[in-house]
This record gives C-alpha cells, structure tokens and sequence, in this order.
C-alpha cells in the first residue's frame, strides 16, 4: 500500500502526457478521437504489462468508465483531477 499512491500518480501523469502528445501530433479529433486514443492506449498497457500490477484494476475501471461515459464525455479533466488528488496524497504521505 505504501507505494500505491506512487504508482497511481505515475500512471496518471502518464495517461495525461500521452494524451498531450497525441493531441500536437494527430489532426483534432475531437472527444471521440480522444477517447478512441484513451481506450488503445489503455489496452495497450494492459496487455502489455508496463505498469505495476496493482494498477490493472485501475486500467480496467477506466477503460469501463470510458465505455459507460459515452463516446463525447470529455474525461480529461476527470483524470487530471485523479492526478492532482493523488500527487496530493502521495505529498502528505511523504510528509513533503
């Protein structure tokens, strides 16, 4: 448990980094290309394994909450918000 909030915050600063390079290297796609992106990019580190595994089931309830949203349910500030809570919390853990 002491190195969660740690994983979470790297996976979440991860997500929103790739969709930033996603955003200045592809042709605007809107909320649904945004999200298309979010849903392959999630598979794919799943499938892939690179992220602790105590982070699988965060993968899993974004890629449901993604799904369930509807394809032009912008999440971003939803996932930048996960972000900053967690960095917040990892923050008061350290005692930093």
């Amino acid at each position: 448990m002491p190195q969660s909030y740690s994983q979470r915050v790297h996976f979440y600063y991860c997500i929103l980094v790739a969709l930033k390079i996603n955003a200045k290297t592809r042709k605007p796609a809107g909320v649904r290309g945004k999200n298309n992106f979010l849903l392959k990019w999630l598979r794919n580190a799943q499938n892939n394994t690179i992220f602790h595994p105590d982070i699988t089931s965060e993968i899993e309830w974004l890629r449901g909450k993604i799904i369930s949203s509807g394809p032009d349910a912008d999440l971003e500030p939803m996932l930048q918000y996960v972000y900053d809570t967690a960095k917040r919390a990892e923050t008061l853990r350290l005692g930093s």
